[in-house]
């Protein structure tokens, strides 16, 4: 007797795992006085939710949002005290079909008040007198780098600066001279933190003057504190003067 075999044939059909998302985002778009964080995913997404981080390391606020039509940039916002600072965002983007991304920006930055070193004239030497200044901001930068460095590693940044006399080539060069000479004293006083250093010549002035115009308030220094490995933390008219940001050399 001949017993028939039905063989069935079971085919397997894969399926494809949700495309991932990636998700674009910059300090040009984040309004910290607002709350408010815009970003670009590169693809439609539902949901989003944010976490801002304080500079000690706890949680200050949340937010949540839902979107139609999630493409183009997006905004999202958040709560959190007054008179309180964001040291880290974390946000969490999630599309309709499950896939879902998590991203942390670092806005944080911190700008060491200080009294100018004021430099004299087609001179990167600082003054004895002008050190005193100096000596002052260490202790900020002390303090500054011992409640942050808790949380991440940190970086100087220090831009050099000049008046409008002399040629704006040779004052980039100047400029660039002055910065190295205050990132060499902290250095050597104490800062073990990375410095990385920049001459934006006569194009950020503090005061705005005529050409050549001998203006001892230009002659001068910024220093910032900013997460390392970051963009350095300088905005409005540094980004157009376009210099060259580099390690302060030994």
């Amino acid at each position: 007797m001949r017993c028939a075999v039905l063989v069935l044939l079971v085919a397997r059909v894969a399926i494809a795992a949700p495309a991932p998302i990636k998700v674009a985002y910059d300090l040009a778009h984040l309004d910290l006085d607002h709350h408010t964080l815009q970003f670009k995913p590169s693809r439609a997404v539902a949901e989003a939710s944010i976490t801002a981080i304080g500079e000690d390391g706890a949680e200050l606020g949340t937010g949540a949002a839902r979107y139609e039509a999630g493409t183009g940039w997006l905004a999202i916002t958040w709560t959190q005290p007054a008179e309180t600072r964001v040291m880290m965002l974390r946000l969490r983007v999630a599309a309709a079909d499950g896939a879902a991304t998590n991203v942390e920006l670092v806005p944080w930055s911190v700008a060491i008040d200080h009294e100018d070193v004021q430099f004299r004239t087609d001179s990167a030497v600082i003054d004895p007198d002008e050190t005193q200044k100096l000596d002052a901001s260490l202790a900020q930068i002390d303090a500054t780098t011992k409640r942050a460095s808790k949380l991440m590693k940190l970086t100087l940044y220090i831009a050099g600066h000049t008046d409008t006399v002399g040629p704006s080539a040779k004052n980039r060069t100047l400029s660039l001279a002055r910065a190295v000479a205050i990132g060499a004293y902290l250095r050597d006083h104490g800062v073990a933190l990375p410095i990385v250093v920049a001459g934006f010549g006569e194009d950020v002035p503090k005061a705005r003057t005529p050409d050549n115009t001998d203006a001892r308030v230009n002659r001068r220094a910024d220093y910032v504190l900013g997460p390392a490995g970051g963009t350095p933390p300088f905005r409005g008219a540094y980004l157009k003067a376009h210099a060259t940001w580099k390690p302060l050399p030994r």
